[in-house]
């Protein structure tokens, strides 16, 4: 059923204490029901447009019909309820209610999208908290050789024991923070793909109080990349070179990065970005199915969402979120939290929600909602989907 809801004299937080039912050709109206989770659907600058995550995300379904993420903007969370559309008309976003959020950043558009602008604000407060300390930043980029016949399942694992002894496993890393007065460090695990394979590899925030002016020249990094061989070594890892295995950018670098938030590339968002001219992130192989059914793509981000699963994305060093005043927010938490001045627009049932979710259209009615306030254009587009799976249906059957 479709119902819309008078809320223009209804304050933020609370629902109109009557709706107005309005009725659609076949859909009758009916009562608006509780108000549940309706967190925003964020659309951070750069990002895919709102249809093209949704897309992918359907796309994403038939690539991994078995994991969680085919579930997520597709199930009722409550089967007794139906799907709310609500609308945050200072903002102008528009999102949904009582659906389930698989609060995948590796695998699912929606969610990553999410994700990655709520771990952008968290980079960006600790960073600015340290510049107020009259610290500065670096931006520390690890990689290790790979070839085309790679195996991610193997690499992957002896990455993340060479990060570990990097930073935090001998004692000469240890002494080399110290005499560099790096106190802390957020670290970033991304992945792209070209022609040697996978390419996993690290971006690394050091806090330091000193300001180096041309780190890429500077004894540092010879003195990093040293003990980058060695951590390389001791993880089984070939030994990089010191042109590709390691890379120091100075503060001025983050800082232009910063300004228009590039570090949401390097550092929160590089494995949904699109990838550069030789190269492609997952999310590209992705969007090359859904775009060429090219199933070769589908087949390498299979490998790379199994290879990645679960694993931890950002890791910060004991204690900074503590002194930076920075929340602490589990990836299900940042998706699943609620935009409170958002107003519920109407509701569909499951005979409505069916056609639009199967087709993979979510992105579009949002949109729909977000252009045209009156709604009319939605509701047109919602019995389109239900003529539309008629069809499909009778064809099916004939």
């Amino acid at each position: 059923m479709y119902v819309q809801n008078i809320v223009s004299q209804t304050p933020p937080r609370t629902r109109a204490p009557a709706a107005l039912a309005r009725t659609c050709e076949g859909v009758g109206g009916g009562s608006l029901g509780i108000y549940t989770d309706n967190s925003a659907i964020v659309v951070p600058q750069g990002f895919q447009p709102l249809r093209e995550k949704f897309k992918l995300l359907h796309n994403v379904r038939k690539i991994l019909p078995a994991e969680r993420v085919s579930k997520c903007f597709y199930n009722r969370v409550s089967k007794e309820e139906g799907v709310e559309v609500f609308l945050n008309r200072l903002r102008n976003k528009a999102n949904y209610g009582n659906l389930m959020r698989c609060a995948n950043p590796w695998a699912c558009p929606v969610c990553a999208s999410i994700i990655s602008e709520g771990r952008k604000n968290e980079v960006k407060q600790a960073m600015d908290w340290w510049k107020q300390q009259g610290g500065s930043v670096l931006m520390l980029t690890l990689t290790a050789p790979h070839y085309s016949s790679t195996d991610i399942n193997s690499l992957k694992p002896a990455m993340l024991k060479a990060r570990k002894h990097m930073l935090k496993g001998v004692r000469a890393t240890k002494d080399l923070f110290k005499h560099y007065a790096i106190e802390h460090y957020i670290s970033v695990f991304e992945v792209t793909y070209g022609e040697n394979g996978f390419h996993p590899h690290f971006h690394i925030l050091l806090f330091t109080r000193y300001h180096i002016s041309n780190p890429r020249e500077s004894v540092m990094r010879l003195q990093l990349y040293e003990q980058w061989v060695n951590a390389c070594a001791k993880a089984g890892i070939d030994e990089p070179s010191y042109k590709h295995g390691l890379d120091l950018q100075d503060g001025s670098y983050a800082d232009k990065y910063v300004s228009k938030w590039g570090l949401e590339h390097e550092i929160t968002k590089g494995h949904i970005k699109k990838g550069k001219k030789d190269s492609k992130t997952p999310f590209d192989l992705l969007r090359d199915y859904a775009e060429t059914g090219n199933e070769q793509s589908a087949k390498l981000f299979r490998v790379y969402y199994y290879a990645f699963k679960g694993t931890r994305q950002l890791n910060w060093s004991q204690g900074l979120k503590k002194l930076s005043r920075t929340n602490e927010q589990t990836d299900q938490e940042l998706v699943d939290q609620t935009d409170n001045v958002a107003e519920l627009m109407f509701r569909l049932d499951i005979e409505l929600w069916h056609p639009i979710r199967k087709a993979g259209k979510q992105g579009e009615l949002l949109q729909l909602v977000q252009d045209d306030h009156t709604l009319r254009r939605a509701m047109v587009f919602v019995q389109q989907c239900l003529l539309d799976e008629g069809r499909r249906r009778q064809d099916v059957n004939t």
